[in-house]
């Protein structure tokens, strides 16, 4: 099945009939049917996506231009009564956190899948079979390679996308992190910043945290000896709630959307939900409108038409290059130079001397005997809701990986019924990835996903130095562990599968050359001069923190860069 997309034909029409008038509030059909005219929007800027870099642009031109309107748009639902709110916030789940780990996985789209074999020995004859050695399933990819797959990347559709159920860790950036970034140190720093106030970003929200304490103790004392590890507080964009303290605000989109934009009821902000993004529609170098069409409606009338004076394409590193390459602009970066990051994993159940400990020490004290005032025949001495630990150990040159050494719930690992929660502790240490042109997702004129968009197919590969690096991470990870306990069970040191990160970078890469990169410093595409790119796909860099702040910070400078360029068009 061929793509949604317009041919050239349809595309020169649409935009010949273009009204002048600007009270116009339709255009005609295709096929000249009066009754399918297609409604349009006007608006200042369109958004595609409703992520948190979609908010960042939201909230950066709201505030910063006094007249601007925004209209967004975004593919999935909105599951909340808040646009974009983190779903962890509900307090079913700060008291169960490991029941999360089902939300996750409800929410999580697998990019590109392998068609499986279609011979089944057990099958009764009567039944019918394909005649070929695969099948056609809609939504399987019969283009994709295993060996070269990301089969753990997935797509979260849903208003706020990704952040409505991210871990919310924001490291910043390590120099060797960011150093093919075109924007200027400097001026970096400054956004980085900005950036983690938009995310509410804190480092001491857990800080009275038995466990957290503990963790963070019985590493500090193990690593005195070597300088370059500094056990730190793992920053979170999360503050807990000022009316209970024993929960967490989580950040969402809406966090870095604002109240009045969140709450819907901000007059030059609107958000179209379950929408599709199909088609840029574009004369010489600018962008003259956007194809959407309203997954609610059926086909024939779903068709709406959007006029802006900037676009945002902010869909994520997959989809944001699928947008612009069903919509025929397709500079050479595009879609390559992915990086993707590596995690290694483990669960270890805390010793027993880390938890005899915690009875004796008189900092522990009150909080040990109320608990055990009101519990006493429980055999740990950790209160129920004691908060979770939150540790890293930053990246260096000399260790070059991201790690986060918590609790919190992830599409894997498991806490079994015979193992009390509190004595678990989760390790995560992310490994990053050679640049290579060569490593890319590219989209299909023939197969398509269950969206009708060109299906994407990944060709990943990692190389020896990225192996030898991912041993190293691996060997500090178990020694990390083997500080703090014994494995629970099912939860040995392992490797996950390749795209679990969901941290893709580089498909939409920013830079100075149009030839190796797809947009400006500032996000505007290469050739074009009122489309700009968002999100993780335009880190140039490899990386292995987060690159959720990272992002931020690009948005607001792109954002920053519209506003300019709103301000100076003629009435």
């Amino acid at each position: 099945m061929a793509p949604t997309r317009l041919s050239d034909a349809d595309i020169q029409n649409l935009l010949a009939q273009l009204p002048k008038d600007r009270n116009a509030t339709s255009l005609k059909s295709f096929n000249n049917d009066p009754a399918c005219e297609i409604p349009i929007h006007r608006t200042n800027v369109f958004i595609a996506g409703s992520g948190p870099i979609a908010s960042a642009y939201a909230h950066t031109i709201i505030d910063q231009h006094p007249t601007a309107r925004v209209l967004m748009a975004e593919i999935g639902a909105q599951d909340s009564p808040i646009i974009g709110a983190h779903q962890k916030n509900a307090v079913k789940f700060q008291k169960d956190i490991d029941a999360f780990v089902y939300t996750i996985q409800g929410a999580l789209q697998t990019t590109s899948i392998p068609v499986p074999d279609s011979y089944q020995p057990t099958l009764a004859a009567a039944s019918w079979a394909p005649d070929s050695d695969s099948l056609v399933i809609n939504g399987f990819n019969p283009c994709q390679k295993p060996s070269v797959n990301l089969p753990a990347n997935a797509i979260t559709r849903t208003v706020g996308g990704m952040a409505t159920h991210w871990t919310c860790a924001c490291p910043e950036p390590h120099a060797e992190e960011r150093s093919m970034n075109p924007i200027p140190n400097e001026e970096l720093d400054d956004l980085l910043q900005r950036g983690k106030v938009l995310l509410n970003i804190h480092t001491d929200q857990f800080d009275q945290s038995i466990r957290h304490d503990v963790v963070k103790n019985t590493l500090t004392d193990a690593f005195a000896s070597d300088p370059t590890r500094n056990v730190a507080n793992l920053p979170l964009a999360a503050e807990r709630r000022s009316d209970n303290k024993a929960y967490v605000h989580w950040s969402g989109a809406d966090t870095v959307l604002g109240e009045e934009i969140s709450n819907g009821t901000h007059p030059r902000f609107k958000l179209l939900t379950e929408t599709k993004v199909t088609q840029l529609c574009y004369l010489g170098t600018e962008i003259r409108g956007v194809i959407i069409h309203d997954l609610k409606a059926d086909r024939h009338s779903s068709v709406q038409f959007v006029i802006a004076d900037a676009y945002v394409v902010a869909c994520g590193a997959v989809c944001t290059p699928q947008i612009l390459w069903n919509s025929k602009i397709r500079p050479n970066a595009l879609g390559k130079n992915l990086s993707e990051q590596s995690i290694a994993f483990c669960q270890i159940v805390l010793k027993r001397s880390i938890v005899d400990d915690i009875w004796t020490n008189p900092k522990y004290k009150e909080a040990v005997d109320g608990h055990q005032e009101k519990n006493p025949c429980d055999p740990l001495p950790i209160p129920f809701h004691d908060p979770e630990p939150q540790i890293t150990i930053p990246y260096t040159p000399d260790y070059p990986w991201h790690t986060q050494i918590h609790r919190d719930a992830f599409s894997y690992g498991d806490v079994g019924p015979r193992t009390d929660p509190r004595v678990v502790v989760d390790l995560r240490f992310f490994g990053k990835s050679d640049i290579s042109e060569k490593n890319e997702v590219c989209f299909s004129d023939k197969y398509t996903d269950i969206y009708g968009m060109p299906q994407a197919t990944f060709h990943v590969e990692r190389t020896e130095n990225d192996a030898e690096r991912d041993h190293r991470m691996m060997n500090d990870m178990t020694n990390t562990a083997n500080l703090l306990g014994g494995y629970l069970p099912g939860s040995e040191p392992q490797f996950m599968a390749p795209g679990l990160a969901l941290h893709i970078t580089g498909t939409t890469r920013i830079g100075t050359d149009p030839a190796t990169s797809v947009a400006d410093p500032s996000s505007r595409v290469h050739g074009l001069k009122n489309l700009w790119v968002g999100g993780n796909g335009c880190i140039p860099d490899s990386t292995a923190c987060n690159p959720t702040l990272t992002s931020v910070a690009i948005a607001i400078k792109g954002a920053e860069s519209i506003v300019k360029y709103i301000m100076m068009r003629p009435e």
